[in-house]
């Protein structure tokens, strides 16, 4: 039997991993949104249409045309420093491109499963000793990001209880593989890259003492679509490994592994103002639903940055 599904923001990086993971079963049909065309996956069962989620009647259109047993809400305006330049936009897109989506779908009485994708920006600063964070430490965002993505979660929930709408949150901490732009990897592998034809290479960094929870794209995708199978109406699930890794490991695994000689320099330039210094999440209720995770930080250096030894 065939499965439709619609895949907001498939344009961004998840929406592009999570569009290829999907696509590989051909009972699939997915039909993915954009609002600015680029590197669409050539599929006979991935279909694109254009659509802006601030606009209601988009947001119809494409819910009459792709008829969805399955939505992965991934639009937004996905990056801190943004919304410290752009708030209004980032709550517009984040905020109320949301409740656009969950008004029609309940509006029109559609039956879809609905994951949306929330961040771990949404529990802000929290002391080492309180992580990782399960589900219910509570919210208190540094950021207008943070707090777009905690409203998003709220609006879910509040869906689910007025509505009853068939709906999960991904509560997603940090993610990165190839593709993925502004953010610590990024930065460490375009560096490296840039200068990997000389027998020197020197990483210029920010603060290397901040501890994440990183995760590789395919098992955050793989989390999602676990999510959409078995997930509980109303239930949020951190998507996360629970482990806390210090930025600083990222460039000494690439100091010992490199062929070239790697000189690290700290720039008090590239350190951030809101800056949550330690970000770690339990997964205890994703990993009751089957999954846990098989990569991570060794693997998203190695697939990023060119001629590292694995």
């Amino acid at each position: 039997m065939q499965k439709k599904i619609l895949i907001t923001g498939s344009e961004g990086f998840l929406g592009r991993h999570l569009i290829k993971f999907l696509s590989k079963k051909k009972n699939n049909l997915i039909f993915g949104t954009f609002l600015k065309r680029k590197n669409f996956l050539s599929s006979t069962n991935v279909k694109y249409i254009k659509c802006d989620v601030r606009n209601k009647k988009n947001i119809e259109k494409i819910l009459n045309i792709s008829k969805p047993n399955i939505i992965f809400h991934l639009a937004a305006k996905s990056h801190p420093n943004f919304s410290f330049l752009n708030p209004s936009e980032t709550l517009h897109t984040n905020v109320i491109g949301t409740a656009n989506l969950l008004e029609i779908v309940q509006k029109r009485n559609f039956k879809s499963k609905i994951v949306i994708a929330c961040s771990s920006a949404q529990y802000g600063v929290r002391k080492l000793s309180e992580h990782p964070l399960d589900e219910k430490a509570g919210f208190s965002p540094e950021h207008i990001y943070g707090l777009s993505k905690n409203f998003q979660n709220f609006l879910s929930e509040q869906y689910f209880q007025m509505f009853k709408l068939n709906i999960c949150n991904a509560i997603i901490f940090n993610t990165s593989g190839p593709g993925k732009n502004n953010d610590i990897f990024f930065d460490i592998s375009h560096q490296y890259n840039r200068q990997s034809k000389k027998k020197k290479i020197i990483l210029k960094c920010g603060n290397l003492k901040n501890k994440r929870d990183f995760l590789h794209y395919e098992d955050t995708v793989k989390a999602l679509n676990l999510i959409a199978q078995k997930g509980k109406s109303g239930q949020s699930y951190n998507v996360s490994t629970g482990k806390l890794t210090e930025i600083k490991k990222l460039f000494l695994y690439l100091k010992n592994n490199s062929k070239k000689k790697i000189i690290i320099e700290q720039e008090k330039k590239r350190y951030r103002k809101f800056d949550e210094k330690y970000t770690s999440g339990k997964n205890l209720k994703l990993k009751k639903l089957g999954w846990k995770p098989n990569k991570n930080y060794k693997d998203i250096l190695n697939e990023m940055c060119k001629g590292l030894i694995n």
